[in-house]
């Protein structure tokens, strides 16, 4: 009797351990792919610092960038709306309106490093 005891600890402290290695693994994987998303988020301030503009970023400059982004990087920065919100417009999901915007503020940096801005 006390032999099953015992296993069933063992069994139980087996699986706890289990647990312990894969909360620990996703909490490791969360925290990857967060530094992923954050590498390539740029702020607000970074672009308009990118572009020299004080107080508004004018998009008709940005001729190089295609209309979709231009609407995007607008309607994002200026008007503040959401992936969510942005997506429902042009009928794509959020993340994609995230990998458009992400291009579109890796096209202004290369702009500028090409023009010596």
């Amino acid at each position: 009797m006390q032999y099953n005891e015992f296993e069933k600890d063992v069994v139980y402290a087996k699986f706890l351990k289990y647990m312990q290695q894969t909360l620990l693994h996703k909490k490791i994987n969360y925290i990857k792919k967060r530094n992923r998303i954050i590498k390539k988020e740029c702020s607000i301030d970074d672009l308009r610092d990118y572009l020299k503009y004080e107080d508004t970023i004018k998009f008709d400059v940005l001729n190089f960038l295609t209309p979709k982004e231009r609407k995007i990087l607008e309607l994002h920065i200026i008007e503040k709306r959401t992936y969510g919100e942005i997506s429902k417009m042009f009928n794509l999901k959020p993340e994609s309106i995230r990998k458009i915007k992400y291009r579109a503020i890796v096209k202004i940096k290369n702009w500028r490093k090409e023009n010596g801005n």
